[in-house]
């Protein structure tokens, strides 16, 4: 209940403050706050802002802005899509977790198992860096063991979106998880704006604001 109640503080703290933001006219600078990525990424749908969580399961700053996340994407407009990539880094467990994040997506659970992983992972201390102790971990959230296991190893949709995913962080070139991309063209990381999980999501607010006035202008607004 405290946990919650502070997440929506804080999400309250974020519409507050990009509402003064853009009270005063304030700008972001690119560079300071928010970087421009030098090769963009095609986005889906070049009359929709695309928004794009880059972290892991492995990583505690990740599992922190998770619920803020959570509260924030659920206020977000019907022209701001929200999606996920996860990072695939030569970190133990990165890779691991990346397979069991396309495969819950590939069998229509990732909702349901999502959160509970970090929090099996974080706040329960579990170790869940092997393909056993992860088929264990989604069996108790309801997923048959021998379906997980085959659609992990054998599935050609989860190989497809993991090497997806493996180009995709090339073009990000991020210092860290987690960062935000926004609409295939800035990338926003809690170190540009003090460590603040509120401050990255309220430069990706202003951001979200910056591409939504090219879009409605009729310019090209998406990355290619």
């Amino acid at each position: 209940m405290v946990r919650k109640l502070m997440t929506n503080v804080l999400v309250l703290l974020v519409l507050l403050l990009s509402s003064l933001a853009s009270a005063e006219g304030f700008q972001y600078e690119e560079g300071t706050h928010y970087a421009r990525l030098d090769v963009p990424v095609k986005t889906r749908n070049k009359n929709v802002v695309e928004v794009t969580e880059y972290f892991s399961y492995g990583c505690p700053h990740c599992y922190r802005f998770e619920p803020l996340v959570q509260q924030w994407k659920n206020d977000l407009p019907a022209d701001v899509a929200f999606n996920r990539t996860p990072a695939i880094w030569s970190v133990t467990g990165y890779e691991l977790y990346a397979r069991t994040y396309y495969t819950a997506q590939a069998l229509g659970v990732l909702d349901k198992v999502h959160y509970p992983l970090f929090q099996a992972i974080h706040g329960d201390r579990r170790s869940l860096l092997d393909l056993k102790s992860m088929t264990i971990f989604m069996a108790e959230h309801g997923v048959e063991p021998e379906i997980f296991v085959k659609t992990f190893t054998d599935s050609f949709g989860v190989k497809a979106m993991y090497q997806q995913a493996i180009a995709r962080q090339r073009i990000y070139q991020s210092n860290g998880v987690p960062a935000v991309i926004v609409n295939g063209k800035y990338r926003v990381e809690a170190g540009m704006v003090g460590n603040s999980n509120a401050g990255m999501l309220q430069v990706v607010n202003y951001l979200i604001a910056k591409e939504r006035e090219l879009i409605s202008a009729g310019a090209d607004s998406g990355g290619e």
